[in-house]
């Protein structure tokens, strides 16, 4: 396995894994659920992990792909500023995570301040992070990324 193969592996948890953690975040606060705030707490620690991860092997993704025929890379620099203005929200979330659960467990003044600035942090790095994933599919899935639907006739003459 090398770097490029890590990071494709791993670039999908700071979408999806902050999404389903902003849902299990809401519902935990909403139902003042100590287990489901618990586990949205966990789910942030390990999507920023891999957020971090996915991060800290673009480089490596980059030096595969770039001299490949039909790489733009245009699509690579965009890719990799999206991905770096998302960075600094995937790991205060995952800081933030630790925090809000060591307040959690302590039953702590500030319990309830943490578990809305994690979500604050939690849906602003998700949907950076959604921004970067699109950008970076297009580095060599922008046929499909790209495809204009509305030119094609959806009735079929006989």
């Amino acid at each position: 396995m090398n770097t490029a193969h890590l990071h494709l592996i791993t670039n999908h948890l700071p979408v999806l894994g902050l999404a389903f953690s902003a849902i299990s975040l809401i519902w935990g606060m909403y139902k003042n659920s100590r287990n489901t705030l618990l586990l949205a707490f966990s789910l942030v620690l390990i999507s920023a992990l891999g957020g971090f991860i996915a991060g800290n092997t673009g480089e490596g993704a980059e030096e595969a792909v770039e001299k490949m025929i039909g790489i733009s890379h245009e699509a690579i620099h965009e890719h990799e500023e999206a991905a770096e203005a998302a960075m600094p929200f995937i790991i205060a979330s995952g800081i933030l995570s630790m925090v809000a659960g060591f307040l959690l467990i302590k039953n702590h003044t500030y319990s309830k301040i943490s578990q809305w600035l994690l979500l604050l942090s939690v849906v602003t790095g998700c949907s950076l992070s959604a921004r970067a994933g699109l950008l970076g599919g297009k580095i060599r899935h922008s046929p499909e990324i790209n495809a204009d639907t509305s030119d094609h006739e959806t009735e079929h003459e006989d």
